[in-house]
């Protein structure tokens, strides 16, 4: 059981937990589309990365803008990004754009993402851990 980390965390910790919990809503929304690839009139969503970013990056902004020592992530914090439909990269025998490969492209970037965000929030509280326990 890993420890809560919450979205308004102070320095860096909030914005990679948010990227964080993105990174874990989009892999289901993956999920979701590879499970019903096959289900006629399916089709296969992913979740806005764009518009994640840009309001992780205006939430730093405000928080670097305010000088506040935690990240305001309201926008962030209630996990609600607008899924995508996923289509147009090839078309396959039936005339349909769903893909296999495309999904599983993107699966995999994800979960890239997802590991290297968990490395680097473990990486904080390794050194928290070291900071309060007093050595360096």
């Amino acid at each position: 059981m890993t420890t809560p980390i919450h979205s308004t965390a102070p320095g860096s910790l909030g914005a990679l937990h948010a990227a964080f919990r993105f990174s874990a809503q989009r892999h289901e929304v993956l999920s979701d589309s590879v499970a019903n690839l096959d289900t006629p009139n399916f089709r296969p969503k992913d979740l806005d990365v764009a518009s994640f970013e840009n309001a992780l990056s205006d939430a730093i902004d405000a928080k670097r803008d305010s000088d506040q020592g935690r990240l305001d992530a309201t926008n962030l914090s209630n996990g609600q990004f607008s899924s995508v439909p996923i289509g147009g990269e090839l078309m396959s025998y039936d005339g349909s754009d769903r893909s296999h490969e495309v999904l599983a492209q993107r699966m995999t970037s994800n979960l890239l993402r997802f590991r290297s965000l968990a490395g680097m929030i473990r990486g904080r509280w390794d050194m928290l851990g070291t900071v309060t326990r007093g050595r360096l």
